[in-house]
């Protein structure tokens, strides 16, 4: 391959060359070389800058973006397109996990638990500018009457909960949970959408004051009461026993 000054890219040596540019690919990308909404050159440009084969190009996109790197669309004379961290690939694995029933939505909320009272201790723990939208976000929910914007505002507040805590995985994971979160707390909303809403609310609220006040235990605390109150109604009897024994032990551990 040419040397450039101007290409970030370098000549690969393996028998499995596609496998080499996905790895540089998700190099650039995630280190932020390659930005979110940048796109890559064109497959005849990538042809000449790896010196492979169209099919090998191709291969190559088609991993990255079934890891949720890129986005490629036939046809597209700007090139694939940048979407930055993988949290599609990591979606696609965990909806397929929950369709073919190898993951319940038990397991899910379990899962969540863990995620959202880790960050709210983590917040509670940040600089007080860090914990400026919070509030923002929970007054344009108390404003709200759509039961849409309402379950959109409902997974914007938990990602924010997530950002002001400041770890970058856990903001990944909330990112490939949303479609799935998503889906439960719509579902949730519809059985009774004024005592859920207002539950919320309140919830909400007690997250923010805990976080404000630099309570790590108590913003924990209040981010698993929230989820336990807003999706227990909807449990059978031993998916109840089961969350209790969680949550307890959740507890315990602080």
């Amino acid at each position: 391959m040419v040397e450039s000054a101007l290409s970030p890219f370098v000549q690969v040596r393996s028998t499995r060359a596609h496998e080499c540019i996905v790895k540089q690919l998700q190099e650039l990308i995630l280190s932020g070389k390659l930005a979110a909404g940048a796109h890559l050159p064109s497959e005849r440009e990538m042809m000449t800058e790896f010196q492979v084969s169209r099919p090998t190009v191709r291969e190559a996109l088609r991993v990255a973006e079934s890891m949720g790197l890129i986005s490629v669309r036939a046809g597209d004379p700007a090139g694939p397109k940048v979407l930055g961290a993988p949290a599609v690939g990591i979606t696609r694995v965990l909806n397929s996990l929950l369709d073919a029933g190898c993951a319940s939505a038990l397991e899910l909320l379990e899962l969540r638990m863990v995620l959202d009272a880790s960050s709210a201790a983590r917040a509670s723990m940040q600089p007080k500018r860090h914990h400026a939208k919070l509030g923002e976000i929970l007054n344009q929910m108390r404003e709200t009457t759509d039961p849409g914007r309402f379950a959109e505002l409902d997974v914007s507040f938990h990602e924010a909960v997530i950002v002001a805590g400041g770890n970058r995985l856990f903001l990944l994971v909330c990112k490939a949970l949303d479609q799935p979160i998503r889906t439960l707390i719509e579902s949730t909303l519809k059985a009774s959408l004024s005592q859920r809403r207002e539950e919320t609310l309140k919830h909400h609220g007690a997250i923010v004051d805990a976080i404000k006040r630099g309570d790590a235990k108590g913003a924990a605390r209040a981010a698993r009461s929230h989820l336990l109150d807003f999706y227990y109604p909807g449990m059978s009897d031993e998916e109840k026993s089961r969350i209790q024994l969680f949550v307890h032990a959740m507890e315990r551990m602080g």
